[in-house]
This record gives structure tokens, C-alpha cells and sequence, in this order.
């Protein structure tokens, strides 16, 4: 259903622009970026500040790195294995929770006192400009109301601090007391008065533990405090861990490359070492155990193999002295040969299980696939046995022991093999991890990027801005384009006037004379100062061009009108109606009219100024017959312009402003004497002459300045103008940033 603005009288004829849709295109939107450019470039230079604020606070990261290889499982035991591939071996993931775990992070963080946090109270972003402006430091310091807080790389060195479980990861306050002496506060109470450095304390905190405390140095003037943490041992490792990172190029690479990142380049690097030694050091005593354990399965398992060799010899060798020499067939040779070999390798099946479940529980799926081949192992075995049965008594006795022997003397023999092999590798001390590349100081931060933190300043300050400016946009009802003033008024718009820098250049006439100005045909018209209106300054204006195609289209407006009066209103100030009408004025009179431009704005008007007129009498005594019309009409420099200024303004001229009748009258008599009368009124919204006048006028033109003007305010004008009886015949954008001098600049250039 359509909404029709009752108070327009001419809504009916002009439905067709009351549906222009709003636009949301691409074009709509730069013109909207384009109005605001200004603040673009405030929010330009706002991200800039806030980067190099941040650039300038920001502490810098270092980051250090290290080559580690972590050799197959075991370490020692590779070399029992024959080059084998161990399919059970940890991956990669594992050796870094190991190279994380406190075993490997407690000594390092004792060796480098990581539990210990000293900050020095510094102001914000401040302190740190200070550091790099050491003159500044040194007057901020001598301050009072500064006095407290670091200005000058101040320092503080802990070389022992222990406090209750429950101050733990807690800050406590030192002050400064200079000639190296300090004291320590905790929540405002004071644990210890004064002390001096390097004397070691212990502060009794009954029914909590005693605190033990040792300054080992400081470096600070008188009133200068820090800010002392003790951290809790997770919390400490966690902080570390943090720091640490390590990754590979693949799954199967036994290469790890290790990362560390601290405030301290040398720190970085030398902790990182740290603990890359450390990882090594906890590497290889696991293995070491490992191996020992090995080594001692192994050894326990000789004797009884070697007893169990003799054993089996002895009884073979007793067998053949009692039977005498027994030729067996190669039949019964050939099974008794397999079931010696499948004996061995059952023998391994057996020492591999022993081995695993050393390191797993029964129901490991390797562990349970193993259990299965032994089982098969030794069903293959008993068929092989049976097999022998059906010989005779003493080949198939005779067999049994030759083979019993040949086990008893391949199980010593490996076992040996091993024992001499793990012997040798554990004195040699193999490890499993090997540092190939130590850290090295890093000479440049990796953080703060300054590229990254100007890019994303910048980006991030103007995104919010298009942002806000996106929303407000969406929400608000003020009128910024064509599209936007023909939907909230109905009314067509007859042009749109782009800006104009010239304008902004022109000043008013400095020269004001008061002759007597007569009516067309007087001799004091000629030598009048030049009129300082921008389509006589610069006639080629691009503005100046758009108004003299609205001249064009005053021919239409006017042909049907009631009088040749036209009334150039606007709904505020500062819209550029009395710039529409001064120009509209010289442009018409360049074309041979005879025009007379009224100024109706008692109070505000200026076109006296721009024209070269004096102040007056004008329009107020000429109605009220306190004046000539010959001393109240003017010429001015253009031909055929003539005016008739505001008159004198004062609490006085404003009561004796002219009535409807009186003006309506007044207008009757001088309209016919020229060929198009143009009255500049005031702002509707402010006073009601616009409502007045209009009465009178043939057609009225209304001045919107693009984006000042919301749509209840402009329906609000156009309210007061119709309860009046008053027709408004269109409007005029301007300001427009729509319109460009593009197109014309481009005409002129061919024409050149």
C-alpha cells in the first residue's frame, strides 16, 4: 500500500518519484566514502599513531633454534637388532612431551632462576618512549608525582626467594630506599622495613611459613618499585612450555627442530641449549637403565643355557658310547633338522615376549599377535616330533638328543652373542639423542612486525570507521543523495549542484557605495563596482554550468504561473539558497531579462555584500512607505540585475517587518516592472516569512544541502508551506557529490 504525504499538494502528479527505490550499489557507497574522506584520513592517521604507540610499548620477542636427532628406540640395543626396522618405536610426538616434561625443565628452570618474575612499575607507553628519550626519563624522574615508577632501565636481581605455598604466583612490592637499601610490601603491609643488598633474610609470617629472601643487586633511585612474583613450579613449567616449540618435516623424521622465544636474545639462546643438553642427558640415563636391564636378563640366562648345552652333550655322547654307532636315514635326519630350526626360531618368540612384556600388558595387540605365532610355533613343532615316532627306537632316541644338543648349543651361543654386544655398546656410553645444531643469539625480534602492526592499524582503524559510518548510514533519515530527497519529499529534483572550490575562494566586496539607485534607465547604474558572484568571477564554473541549465528549465516552471514571482526557499540555514538565487539572478539577466532579486532575510541577509549594495533602506522601509522605491531598488554591476537589500536590522526593523497584505501589495505594484522577481527567504524551520511570501509567489524552488538535512525535517518545511496554501514546484541538491565537472571539463577541453 502506498503512503501518500498529505501535506503535499502537488503529491498527486508526482507519485512516480515517490517510488524511486533506495540504492545500495557500489557507486552509492563510494559516494559515501567520498563525503567523508576527511575522516578517512583521521582514522589513517589515528592507526598510525596507535601502531607506532604500540611499536614503541611493545617489548621485543627474540627467537632461538636447535637441531635435535632422536636416533632409533633404545639407543644401545640397535645393534642387537641387526639393522632391523623397530615397528614399535615411539613417533616423533613422543620425544617432545619427553623434551617438555619436568625431568628435562626443572633443572633448567633452577639453573636459570625462571621462578622468579621482576617487573619494574613503569607508566604506560610512557616508560617505554622514556627508554629511548634518556633526557626525558631523567627530568620525569626528578618529579614527585613520578617518583614511583621506572624511567631509566632500572633493575632488580633476586638470588633467593621463598615464600608460603599460598603467596605463591602473588606479587610483592619492593621499594627502592637508595644507597642500596629496600623494603617489601605485600597488599600494603610491611614485611620488612629495610634491608640491604646481599644480606640474606628469613621473615617469620606465623602460623605460615617463614619467606627467605636474598637481593643479589639494584639498580634504582630512591622511591622506585618493583613488582616480585615467586611462581609456583606448574606455573613456572607451563610459562615455558609455552615458550617452547617443536616440530619435524614429516612423520618419519627423527629430526626435531626446537624453537624458544624470550624478551633476552642471549637468554633465548642459552636456555634453549639448556635444555636441549638436558633433553639429551635425561635421554640417554633411560636408556642407559633400559640397556642395564637388558644386559641383566642376559646374563642370569647364561649359566642355565650353558648347564643345559653340557647337559645335553653329555647325554648324547653317553647314548652313542651305549648303542654304538647308529647310521640314521636321511628321512629321520631331514625332520630332526627342521625341528631343531623351528625350535630356534621358536627360542627367539620367547625372548622377544620376554622382552615386550617388559614394556606392555597382556592384552597389547603386539603382545597377543606374538602369543599366537609361538602357539603355531610349537604346533609345528610336536608334528614335526611325531614324524619321528615311526622310526626305530634307537634312530628316533638317537635324534632326539643330537637335536636336544644342537638347541641347547644355538640358544648358548646367541645368548653370548648378545651378552658380549650389549657389554661392549654400554661401555662405549651410545646415546640416542644427538644435538646437531646449538642455538644461536638471534639478532633481530621477530615481533613487533612494524610492517604487520602499521598495515593492521591503519586497516583496522578505517574498517571500524566504514563501519560506523556503513551503520549510520542504514539507520539514519538524513538526505544524501537525489534518490533519497525525490523519496522523502515527493517532489522532483530539478538539479543537482556539485561543490565548488571557487566559491569558497570568493570573499565579499570591499568597496560599498550608497548611491542613489534608481530604477532601469538611471545613468548611476553604469561604474558600480564588480559583483562578487561566482557566475560573474567564473562564468565557467562547473556550478555555474549546472545553473544555467536549471535556467533552461525556469522557462516550464514559470509559463503556467500566477505571477512572475519566484521564491527561492530552503528548510535550515546554511542550505545555499541565497547562492541559487544571486546566480540564478545574473544568469537570467545575461539572457536580456530585466530581474529583480528581493533579499526577505531581515535579519541574516548578505546579498548586499556580494552584489556591492549598500545595507540599505530596503525591503522593510520600502513596504512599510518609510522609503522611495527609487532609493530601495538598486542596480548593480551586472546589467539588468537590479536588488533590494534586507534593509536596516534591529529589534525595531523586525517588529515593522511587512505583513502578507503589505508585501502581497507591495509586490502587485513592482513584479510587472520587470521581467522575473527572485525572493530570497529565510529558513523555513526558523522564521515563518518563507510561509508568507510564498503565498504570493508564482513558484517556489526549494535548496537542500546534500547530507544536512534529516527527512523529518524536510517534511516538517514542506508541512508549514502547505498548511500556508504554499505549492513547492521541486527541489535542488546541493553540495551534491554526485554531480562532477568531469563531463564538462571534458566538453571545454575539445572545444580548446
Amino acid at each position: 500500500m502506498k503512503t501518500i504525504n498529505p501535506y503535499m499538494p502537488n503529491q498527486a502528479a508526482l507519485r512516480g518519484y515517490s517510488t524511486v527505490p533506495a540504492t545500495s550499489d557500489a557507486k552509492e557507497y563510494l559516494r559515501l566514502l567520498l563525503r567523508h574522506k576527511l575522516g578517512l584520513f583521521m582514522m589513517l592517521l589515528l592507526g598510525i599513531l596507535l601502531a607506532t604507540l604500540y611499536l614503541i610499548s611493545a617489548t621485543p620477542v627474540y627467537e632461538a633454534k636447535a637441531l635435535i636427532e632422536v636416533q632409533e628406540r633404545g639407543g644401545v640395543a640397535d645393534d642387537s637388532t641387526g639393522g632391523t626396522t623397530d615397528w614399535n618405536r615411539p613417533p616423533v610426538t613422543e620425544e617432545v612431551n619427553i623434551m617438555l616434561s619436568r625431568p628435562v625443565l626443572m633443572p633448567v628452570v633452577e639453573q636459570f632462576s625462571l621462578a622468579y618474575e621482576v617487573q619494574a612499575k613503569k607508566m604506560p607507553v610512557l616508560g617505554d618512549v622514556t627508554e629511548r628519550v634518556p633526557a626525558l626519563g631523567k627530568w620525569l624522574s626528578g618529579q614527585s608525582f613520578a617518583s614511583s615508577f621506572a624511567w631509566n632501565n632500572e633493575s632488580l636481581a633476586i638470588g633467593n626467594l621463598t615464600v608460603p605455598f599460598e603467596w605463591e604466583d602473588e606479587a610483592l612490592t619492593f621499594t627502592s630506599l637508595g644507597g642500596g637499601s629496600y623494603s617489601v610490601k605485600k597488599d600494603g603491609q610491611i614485611l620488612i622495613e629495610r634491608a640491604d643488598v646481599g644480606e640474606p633474610l628469613i621473615v617469620e609470617l606465623t602460623p605460615l611459613d617463614p619467606m627467605e629472601l636474598t637481593v643479589t643487586s639494584l639498580q634504582a633511585l630512591e622511591g622506585v618499585e618493583f613488582d616480585v612474583t615467586r611462581k609456583s613450579t606448574q606455573e613456572t613449567v607451563s610459562q615455558l612450555q609455552s615458550d617452547l616449540r617443536a616440530e619435524t618435516s614429516d612423520e618419519n623424521s627423527r629430526m626435531i627442530s626446537v624453537f624458544h622465544r624470550n624478551e633476552n636474545p642471549a637468554d633465548t639462546a642459552n636456555l634453549l641449549n639448556a635444555i636441549a643438553y638436558q633433553y639429551r642427558d635425561v635421554k640417554l640415563g633411560a636408556d642407559s637403565n633400559q640397556s642395564l636391564e637388558k644386559l641383566k636378563y642376559v646374563e642370569e640366562s647364561l649359566p642355565a643355557a650353558k648347564r643345559e648345552m653340557e647337559a645335553a652333550e653329555a647325554a648324547l655322547a653317553a647314548y652313542r658310547i651305549q648303542r654304538g654307532a647308529v647310521n640314521v636315514d636321511l628321512q629321520n635326519d631331514l625332520v630332526m633338522r627342521e625341528v631343531s630350526r623351528l625350535e630356534s626360531k621358536l627360542n627367539d618368540l620367547l625372548f622377544d615376549r620376554d622382552e615386550l612384556t617388559k614394556r606392555y600388558t597382556d592384552v597389547h595387540p603386539s603382545l597377543r599377535k606374538l602369543n599366537k605365532e609361538i602357539d603355531a610355533m610349537q604346533r609345528r613343532i610336536n608334528v614335526e616330533r611325531g614324524k619321528i615316532t615311526s622310526s626305530p627306537n634307537v634312530e628316533r632316541d638317537l635324534g632326539q638328543l643330537e637335536l636336544r644338543a644342537e638347541t641347547a648349543r644355538r640358544i648358548f651361543s646367541d645368548l653370548d652373542e648378545e651378552f658380549q654386544t650389549r657389554s661392549h655398546a654400554l661401555g662405549g656410553n651410545k646415546g640416542s639423542v644427538r644435538v646437531w645444531d646449538e642455538a644461536q643469539v638471534p639478532k633481530k625480534p621477530i615481533s613487533p612486525n612494524a610492517l604487520l602492526a602499521l598495515v593492521g592499524a591503519t586497516l583496522g582503524t578505517i574498517f571500524c570507521y566504514i563501519v560506523y559510518l556503513t551503520l549510520r548510514s542504514a539507520l539514519s533519515t538524513v538526505i544524501s543523495d537525489q534518490e533519497s530527497l525525490e523519496r522523502a519529499t515527493g517532489l522532483p529534483v530539478f538539479m543537482n549542484i556539485p561543490r565548488s572550490s571557487a566559491q569558497k575562494r570568493l570573499g565579499t566586496a570591499s568597496a560599498i557605495v550608497d548611491p542613489r539607485r534608481m530604477l532601469p534607465g538611471s545613468s548611476d547604474s553604469e561604474n558600480l563596482p564588480a559583483a562578487n558572484v561566482l557566475a560573474v568571477k567564473k562564468p565557467d564554473d562547473y556550478s555555474v554550468e549546472n545553473l544555467r541549465g536549471l535556467r533552461s528549465m525556469l522557462d516550464d516552471v514559470m509559463e503556467d504561473a500566477s505571477s512572475n514571482v519566484l521564491m527561492i526557499c530552503s528548510p535550515l540555514p546554511a542550505m545555499g539558497k541565497s547562492f541559487v538565487s544571486m546566480n540564478i539572478a545574473v544568469l537570467l539577466a545575461q539572457t536580456g531579462k530585466r530581474v529583480l532579486l528581493i533579499d526577505a532575510d531581515y535579519q541574516r541577509g548578505q546579498i548586499h555584500k556580494s552584489l556591492g549594495v549598500s545595507q540599505g533602506p530596503g525591503l522593510p522601509e520600502v513596504v512599510k512607505g518609510k522609503s522611495e522605491l527609487k532609493e530601495s531598488v538598486r542596480a548593480t554591476s551586472v546589467p539588468n540585475l537590479y536588488a533590494i537589500p534586507r534593509g536596516f536590522i534591529g529589534d525595531a526593523a523586525l517588529r515593522e517587518a511587512p505583513t502578507e497584505k503589505e508585501f502581497g501589495a507591495f509586490l502587485q505594484v513592482v513584479a510587472p516592472r520587470f521581467d522575473i522577481a527572485i525572493v530570497d527567504t529565510p529558513p523555513i524551520l526558523s522564521v515563518s516569512t518563507a510561509a508568507t511570501i510564498g503565498r504570493h509567489a508564482g513558484a517556489s524552488l526549494m535548496v537542500v544541502k546534500e547530507g544536512e538535512v534529516t527527512e523529518g525535517q524536510m517534511n516538517e518545511a514542506l508541512k508549514r508551506l502547505s498548511f500556508s496554501g504554499v505549492t513547492v514546484n521541486g527541489c535542488l541538491m546541493n553540495n551534491s557529490s554526485q554531480a562532477t565537472a568531469s563531463h564538462y571539463a571534458y566538453y571545454r577541453e575539445q572545444l580548446d
